[in-house]
């Protein structure tokens, strides 16, 4: 079995890819990056890597076709958030390497958050209040990119003065309530709107600490996490994975945030404590490891977290973080994986 992979400067695709070399040792691992120095310092768990530096979104997917096409690829595991939308438009140029994945209108349903409130909306399922204009807005609220993944270009605004300074809302995003609580996420593989492998997590730590990407992870599940992505999935059938993420309110209630229709960036989480994602694409594991009781983190950004959340108050964190550290497994990490690290800072650099 050949699968491509990539961009592999990303930590999500060296930790997947890390997870097919212990449990699909037969399988060849081919990682690609549009930055041509990644060639030469890539993760040690992918057996070869090219590069494929582009102009265009179309060249970039040109490129990768043709590649899929001429390499005999299997299976291609795209991991760029940004790209996975205009890659399933083109599906068909892929062959059968995308069969895992559903149809490009499943995905926008899911990933364009007006769409999925609308859903929401009429499910019965509660998200965020939306708001039309900056004017009506209530503080605290938050104004996101209607298009984007989790983090990337949200702002919060939780005084008046700070609403003030928002005379209108940019184009392109949604305004929506603030809800107060702990961030966790249910994660799955589904085939047309059918859950075959589900995960769910807890966010302990974030970066930014005011709402950013999660950091340090463990284990969670929520009894009415699988309920209400069931409901999202009747109306969507999609085939792929998918991350529902979500607010847990002080009187444990889920408030759903957003769904990401592709592979998150907490996967390992999951990964790391046995969960068979891969398991309905690639069949069942060749190698079975243990299952163990351990939480994830992303270095060195769970550091700069713990320090400002420490700065906040909130020693907690910092206590909790050292309580459990022994059972704690970084992302990536330099002792084991030093070419896989250094990509990483190549790719935030250059």
């Amino acid at each position: 079995m050949r699968i491509l992979i990539g961009e592999i400067s990303s930590y999500k695709a060296i930790v997947i890819a890390r997870y097919l070399r212990l449990h699909y040792p037969q399988a060849k691992i081919i990682a690609y990056d549009h930055k041509p120095l990644i060639a030469s310092c890539h993760t040690r768990y992918a057996d070869t890597c090219i590069a494929l530096p582009f102009r265009s979104i179309e060249d970039y997917i040109q490129q990768l076709a043709e590649y899929v096409r001429a390499a005999s690829i299997d299976v291609f595991i795209p991991v760029h958030s940004d790209y996975i939308g205009a890659i399933l438009q083109q599906k068909h140029l892929f062959g059968g390497a995308l069969d895992y994945l559903g149809r490009y209108e499943d995905y926008i349903r899911l990933h364009q958050k007006n769409q999925l409130q609308e859903i929401a909306l009429s499910l019965g399922i509660r998200m965020p209040h939306k708001y039309d204009t900056a004017e009506e807005a209530k503080v605290p609220f938050v104004v996101k990119p209607s298009n984007l993944s989790s983090a990337k270009g949200v702002h919060y605004y939780r005084t008046e003065e700070e609403k003030n300074s928002l005379v209108a809302l940019p184009s392109h995003t949604i305004c929506q309530e603030y809800v107060e609580g702990q961030g966790c996420g249910y994660e799955v593989y589904c085939r047309e709107g059918q859950i075959l492998v589900e995960y769910g997590h807890m966010r302990l730590a974030e970066w930014p600490i005011s709402g950013g990407s999660s950091v340090l992870r463990q284990a969670y599940m929520h009894p009415d996490m699988r309920t209400i992505a069931e409901k999202i999935l009747s109306r969507v059938p999609w085939t792929g994975f998918a991350m529902f993420e979500f607010k847990l309110t002080r009187d444990n209630q889920l408030v759903l945030i957003e769904v990401n229709p592709r592979i998150w960036g907490s996967i390992n989480q999951a990964l790391q404590d046995g969960c068979p994602l891969f398991e309905p694409i690639l069949g069942t594991p060749t190698v079975q490891k243990d299952v163990e009781n351990v939480r994830t983190c992303l270095s060195p950004q769970v550091e700069l977290a713990i320090m400002a959340y420490v700065l906040k108050g909130r020693k907690d964190v910092l206590t909790d973080y050292w309580t459990h550290r022994k059972q704690t497994r970084n992302d990536v990490s330099f002792w084991t994986d030093p070419k896989g690290l250094i990509s990483m800072i190549i790719r935030k650099l250059l």
